[in-house]
């Protein structure tokens, strides 16, 4: 499963990924191509913002409910 969320710029209309582990409410990135920065915040107008937000959440809940394999063989 790919851990990353794609977020789309509203100033330049690129696309960039990041990880989901770090999307959450109050973080802050610059985009990739025009270095304007970002702030996720779940009462933003910018719906770009809260879908990346959303699709963050969903790729966390996914990753805490994927069984998590030991790395010992068993014998």
């Amino acid at each position: 499963m790919d851990e990353k969320v794609r977020i789309k710029c509203t100033k330049c209309t690129q696309v960039f990924r990041e990880r989901a582990q770090r999307i959450r409410d109050g973080f802050q990135t610059n985009c990739q191509h025009c270095n304007r920065l970002i702030t996720f915040d779940t009462t933003s107008e910018d719906k770009n913002i809260r879908r990346a937000l959303m699709s963050a959440r969903e790729v966390r809940m996914a990753i805490e409910a994927r069984p998590r394999s030991s790395g010992v063989a068993q014998a």
